[in-house]
């Protein structure tokens, strides 16, 4: 199934919808339970038993996805984008839905990269993903929550505590992922004259990463292995929220 999904990570024409796209906000209102894309990504994306080697396209999946909401989509048109037709508010709903994919499709590449090297068993669910756990690990008798943790350099509220009061999960552990490659990053290292440290781990957290030919950026075999050793290592130990800086200097090796 990795290999499958790689494929279809790779046929993506991720330029084509970022020209399309990325100037298109114009549906930013919370969408109603009714309209939740998470369901149907799950179901057309996450297929850990390995019983396909298709995955549709993002236009498949959207005009699938709106097809079966045109009830809900008329009320929230009518409530929101009154005298709006209906191409305006696909479009906006194309590039939000779009943008949610992307963010889902690097998850979904975790998890499969995941069953394919390592022992500790993955979940993922849809229900999971809804409450900011994109998938839980089971390491000896523990459940460790797992959460995708794009490059950023800004100071941010630790919201892992919240997610651990509603699930059994032991701790909820932030991974790491940048979109810059490791020549990027050591270049703004060698520049940056506050936050070196930090651009410093994100260049040990690249050298983890794969771009594919289309620029997808997708996780190698070494940075789940790392996490896996981590996690055999440190399980019992592990309690609230692990933070990706820690994960970057504990778990992962150097380049």
């Amino acid at each position: 199934m990795l290999e499958a999904f790689e494929d279809f990570l790779e046929s993506l024409d991720l330029e084509s919808y970022q020209e399309k796209y990325r100037p298109i906000k114009t549906v930013e209102q919370d969408l109603p339970r009714e309209l939740n894309p998470l369901p149907d990504l799950y179901d057309h994306y996450w297929k850990p038993n390995g019983n396909t080697l298709h995955f549709p396209d993002f236009e498949t999946f959207f005009d699938q996805w709106w097809e079966k909401r045109l009830r809900p989509l008329n009320e929230f048109i009518r409530k929101y984008f009154w005298g709006c037709s209906y191409e305006f508010v696909r479009l906006g709903l194309e590039a939000r839905l779009y943008r949610t994919a992307v963010s889902i499709w690097t998850q979904f590449h975790f998890c499969y990269r995941w069953n394919a090297s390592c022992q500790l068993r993955l979940t993922a669910t849809w229900e999971l993903d809804a409450q900011g756990i994109d998938a839980q690990i089971q390491a000896e008798d523990r459940l460790i929550g797992i959460q995708i943790k794009k490059e950023t350099y800004r100071s941010e509220a630790r919201e892992g505590n919240r997610f651990l009061r509603r699930r059994e999960h032991s701790a909820l552990l932030e991974v790491p992922y940048t979109l810059q490659s490791p020549e990027e990053l050591e270049r703004k290292a060698q520049r940056a004259r506050t936050r070196e440290e930090a651009y410093r781990l994100w260049v040990k957290i690249a050298h983890h990463l794969e771009r594919l030919p289309n620029g997808f950026v997708i996780f190698r075999e070494s940075y789940v292995k790392d996490l896996e050793n981590f996690l055999k290592q440190n399980a019992t130990t592990l309690s609230g929220l692990i933070p990706w800086d820690k994960v970057a200097r504990e778990a992962l090796t150097g380049p």
